[in-house]
Formats: C-alpha cells, structure tokens, sequence
C-alpha cells in the first residue's frame, strides 16, 4: 500500500525514487523516496496530512542552490512548490509572490512593471520561500529590507499571516524552522523607471560575476562570522585550491566548495570539518554553514 502514498491527490505530480543530483546546484545527492510536485494549498495540506501520519522525513526543495543531499539520498517526502505557488500579483506597490517563485522570475516582473528596491537579490538563484526562510541579500542588503509580511503553512496544515517582526529575520536567518512552509510574501517596492531597473540590475549582476567561480557548488557555504569575511578567514589559513576527492575550495573564492564533476557528498562534508577545524586552530573562530546538509 505504501508505494501509492500520495498518488491520486489532484493538484499533485508524485515521482518515485527521483535522483536528487538533477534539482541542486552542487548536482550531488541520491535518491528521494518520493519527490512532490504540489500545485495548491489543498494538495499540500493533504500531502502534510499523510506525511504526519505516516511519520515520514520531508523536506520542502526551492531551487536546489542552498543544500547538498547525501549520497544515500533522502529517505522520505521531497515536496517542491509549483502552481499557484509560482505566480505574482500587484496591488499598487506591494508585490504578493508565491512561496515557490524564482527570485530571478521576481525581478523580470518586477522591473517590467517599473517597480525597483531588490535589485541587490540579482545574481541570487534561489526561491522567494528559501530566501525569506534565510534571509538571503548581498551588497548589504537582504529580504529583511523588502519583506513587509508573509503567510505560512506548518506541518500541522494550520495558516497563518506573520508581520515582519514575527518573523524574525537576522543575518543570513529567520525565525523560520522546519515544518514552516512560505506559501506566499508581500514585498514592498518602489516605482522608478525602467531603464534605471535595468541599469542596476545589470551592474549588480556584473558585480556578483566577478566574484562568483565557476563549476557546481551552492554558493557561498559558510556564514560570515562578522565582523570577518568567511572567504578572508579560509584563504588566510591557505586553504585556497585545497581538495577532498572531487571536491575543491575555489581558487577565486575561499568561501566556495566547488564539485568538480564527480564529487561525493562524503567529499564535501569532510572537506567542510578540514576547513572548520583549521579555521579554529589558526583563527580560534568556528565557521558555521550555511547550506543546509541533508544526511
């Protein structure tokens, strides 16, 4: 009986066994037991319902670009927003975007309409929902500055509104835990014309290009220890170009673990312990990441 869970409930597309490596950016990772594709608030309640009951692990997959997947895979239920979970609508200067919308989708919209004030999210591959639940920016700036309140789901399927305060947003991190699902954000932006949009997009995507390696990875994986620089800290320590298996700190960036092309999540991981424990012996600062590791 097991293996119909989930299927049948309209407004869902359920695939078994999907391999993990083809949804994330660092393309490592087994397999799902069931990966979710949910299309309405209906069929995410009745796909948590199930989840409850059966006490199965799940986790709610934006764009991949902010976690690393064991190689054994994910025993348990990825649910990935689609539907109306994608869609945009305006009232005057506040935008209402679905959970599951790509910040790149964000800002096209956006800048059509004429309306500016996240042009610092440009470069960010990720979801309004795993951006909110991080609290991602850059050029010190992040969803903190735009988010005025979002509506949630728990794993209990019980609703709520939450004010920007309640959300309890922090440097790179909310108030936000597992089992708290973004179905939707109202972010507040400003008019300006388009062609400004446009220009500042372009130089901040300039900006982010020059600094960003190329190859597989999830981006920066380590939170700045402010007042210092991740990056700054690991190349410091001469880490730069070190190596575990196939994977590798960038040679253009120290705060970068790029896959390069057969790397296993045992790699990463045991290079990530390397560089906290040299950064702690050498800076007496422990380094915390900020992918999130699914074993």
């Amino acid at each position: 009986m097991k293996k119909r869970l989930f299927f049948g409930i309209t407004g869902t597309r359920v695939v078994k066994s999907e391999l993990l490596k083809k949804h994330t950016s660092f393309r490592i990772g087994g397999t799902a037991s069931y990966f979710v594709y949910v299309y309405s608030k209906k069929a995410l309640a009745r796909v948590l319902r199930i989840i409850k009951k059966k006490r199965m692990r799940y986790f709610v997959l934006g764009s991949g670009t902010n976690v690393l997947f064991s190689d054994n895979g994910f025993a348990g239920v990825i649910i990935k927003l689609s539907g109306v979970f994608r869609k945009i609508q305006r009232k005057d200067d506040l935008f209402i975007c679905g959970g599951g919308v790509l910040i790149e989708t964000f800002l096209r919209t956006t800048a059509h309409q004429k309306y500016g004030g996240a042009e610092f999210l440009v470069g960010i591959p990720g979801t309004i929902g795993g951006g909110i639940k991080g609290n991602a920016g850059a050029f010190g700036k992040s969803f903190a500055d735009i988010t005025r309140h979002i509506f949630t789901m728990s794993e209990n399927e019980e609703e709520k509104c939450l004010k920007h305060s309640a959300i309890g947003f922090g440097y790179r991190t909310s108030r936000l835990r597992h089992g708290i699902i973004v179905l939707a954000a109202v972010l507040e932006m400003k008019t300006n014309t388009r062609s400004r949009i446009e220009n500042l997009l372009a130089r901040n995507r300039v900006r982010r290009l020059k600094q960003m390696p190329h190859g597989f990875s999830a981006g920066s994986f380590f939170k700045n220890p402010l007042p210092n620089a991740a990056g700054a800290l690991i190349e410091s320590c001469g880490l730069k170009g070190r190596r575990v298996g196939e994977a590798e700190v960038s040679t253009i960036h120290a705060n970068w673990i790029i896959n390069r092309g057969g790397a296993k999540a045992s790699d990463v991981v045991r290079l990530m312990h390397m560089i906290q424990r040299t950064v702690k012996r050498e800076k007496g600062i422990i380094l915390q990441p900020e992918v999130q590791i699914l074993r």
